[in-house]
């Protein structure tokens, strides 16, 4: 099996149509999503909203990135669940008034299994808020983001 050369800098393209006043079809490579909003505010529900599209971001990079992180530091990942609870301030999106921080605070509860070294278990959980780059976009506009990892029935926050 050949090994993918990745280009460290590099351009992705999504295309997006809007289909209603809520409901957009968005393709990135080959893969269609329906962004959309719930019913009770005028949506079909067809689709995770565009802050949920966000934060699901948020839940593949941390499992991707641990992933890479668990390779690099000799560490094995067996199963891994990982749920996010974020805070809104609407008010910018409800026209109400311009927000800097629409997002305060996010926590994640990082649940995993890892086989490894102390040393390589702790690298993977403190190393992932430096690559992750959804959780440092969400950081650098002024989240607060927490991770609560529970590891092997250990937990660490970070």
């Amino acid at each position: 099996m050949a090994t993918i050369k990745e280009k460290p800098i590099w351009k992705f393209k999504l295309f997006g149509s809007a289909e209603t006043g809520t409901r957009s079809r968005v393709r990135s490579r080959d893969v269609e999503m329906i962004i959309d909003e719930p019913i009770e505010r005028g949506g079909t529900n067809e689709g995770p909203m565009p802050v949920e599209m966000v934060f699901a971001g948020l839940v593949g990079c941390t499992h991707v990135i641990s992933n890479k992180l668990a390779v690099a530091n000799n560490v094995e990942i067996t199963d891994m669940d990982i749920d996010v609870v974020t805070t809104m301030d609407s008010r910018g999106t409800r026209l109400i008034e311009p927000v800097d921080v629409p997002f305060p605070d996010a926590v994640l509860t990082i649940r995993a299994t890892m086989k490894g070294t102390q040393s390589g278990i702790e690298a993977v959980i403190h190393k992932l808020k430096e690559h992750c780059a959804v959780s440092k976009m969400l950081r650098q506009s002024g989240t607060k983001v927490t991770e609560n990892w529970i590891v092997n029935g250990d937990t660490y926050v970070v």
